[in-house]
């Protein structure tokens, strides 16, 4: 008897071809795998938070949120359910150190300020928020790269995220946080700010973090401590929020 991700993953597989207007899941669909992934997080974050609050009833909801979403991702590039239980099944009473070491490096981040390390960040950027999220280049490039720390994410030897930190007076801005669609969901977001904000609690003198979040973004930020303040406004057409986090080392 199938069991209900079974039956799940075959009723998303068959909204695949339906019309956008009249399923839910065949418009995340119509929006292309990028923005299927990008759901799946949004709502993976949503249950980190919910777990960090330890509210269960709502815990429960997003986890079942979770868990459609990423059938959804998984249909949206052709990756059966079937084969992702073949792959837990293969690692069945296998150990989670020798399983991890077999898989090879995980997250690493780096603040870099050689050239081409910063070559490297611009041009994760350049994918994320000029390609992807069309930003404007002139809005995107704006000439304060020259006076901020860049962190760059690798998987293994793969660039795959990036982040620059702007200090102002005792405290430091957070900005343009990206990591490229296919590295999402493999907590490299969280890799990134983990190490910035490691940074800033370590150097003397730094008060506050801070940084204008994309409104998907905020339960993401909050689950790292960082507080919403002011009202909701436009940068680049896109909504964010402005949101702050004190720091030990103030």
């Amino acid at each position: 008897m199938a069991t209900v991700l079974e039956r799940l993953a075959a009723t998303i597989a068959a909204r695949k071809d339906a019309d956008p207007a009249a399923s839910h899941t065949a418009a995340l669909f119509a929006k292309g795998p990028a923005k299927c992934a990008e759901k799946f997080g949004e709502e993976a974050v949503e249950a980190i938070v919910e777990a960090v609050r330890g509210d269960r009833a709502r815990l429960t909801g997003e986890a079942a949120d979770v868990l459609y979403h990423l059938l959804v991702m998984l249909a949206s590039r052709d990756v059966p359910l079937a084969e992702v239980l073949a792959e837990l099944e293969r690692r069945e009473g296998v150990s989670g150190v020798a399983e991890k070491a077999a898989r090879g490096p995980g997250v690493s981040v780096r603040r870099v300020s050689d050239e081409a390390g910063i070559a490297r960040c611009l041009a994760i950027r350049e994918l994320v928020f000029i390609e992807e999220q069309a930003v404007p280049a002139e809005l995107e490039v704006d000439g304060l790269d020259p006076r901020c720390r860049h962190y760059l994410a690798t998987l293994g030897a793969e660039p795959v995220g990036a982040a620059r930190v702007l200090p102002q007076d005792g405290r430091a801005k957070i900005q343009r946080v990206a990591v490229v669609p296919a590295a999402r969901g493999q907590g490299v977001g969280l890799a990134i700010m983990q190490r910035i904000l490691d940074d800033l609690a370590h150097e003397p003198g730094m008060a506050e973090a801070w940084l204008e979040s994309q409104i998907h973004a905020v339960a993401f930020y909050e689950a790292l401590g960082f507080v919403a303040e002011g009202e909701e406004f436009l940068d680049a057409g896109i909504p964010h929020l402005t949101m702050r986090k004190k720091l030990s080392a103030g």
